[in-house]
């Protein structure tokens, strides 16, 4: 599926997921199809500015070296790494698709209009537009991976 964030993406992610059953169990890691949808949504949510901003903790290695490998598909998302969005000992977040998808529609219209600014990653700083937009398409597929969507 690797390829743009544009509305053919948001589309095929959201009905992949709309597709998955309520109860169904990820290949790797304990979260489930909701909290999963939720993570994604905070996720896009964040990028965006909307919810806590997390102090930037990177360093030079994830922001010169673990970025690019990441953002340019070098290197895939490392299974059951830690959440750098979420605050610790804070509960994951049930979302819907419904949600997912006027959040990810809001994302695509902010940026069609210019209107987006985003956040700065909390490891990997200013990525900038085309970063972010890379990164959520690295981390949607990997999510649907997870869950063999």
């Amino acid at each position: 599926m690797t390829g743009s964030f544009d509305h053919d993406f948001a589309d095929d992610v959201v009905g992949r997921l709309e597709a998955l059953p309520q109860d169904a169990t990820p290949a790797w890691g304990a979260m489930t199809r909701a909290e999963m949808i939720g993570h994604l949504t905070d996720a896009i949510a964040y990028s965006m500015g909307r919810g806590p901003r997390r102090r930037v903790r990177g360093n030079w290695f994830t922001r010169r070296v673990l970025a690019p490998l990441l953002l340019n598909g070098l290197i895939p998302f490392p299974k059951n790494a830690p959440n750098p969005l979420r605050a610790p000992g804070a509960v994951a977040r049930q979302g819907d698709t419904e949600t997912l998808g006027a959040v990810l529609e809001d994302y695509l219209a902010q940026v069609h209009t210019g209107e987006f600014e985003p956040a700065p990653h909390p490891l990997f700083g200013d990525i900038g537009i085309d970063g972010w937009s890379r990164l959520h398409v690295r981390h949607f597929e990997h999510h649907l991976r997870q869950f063999r969507a």
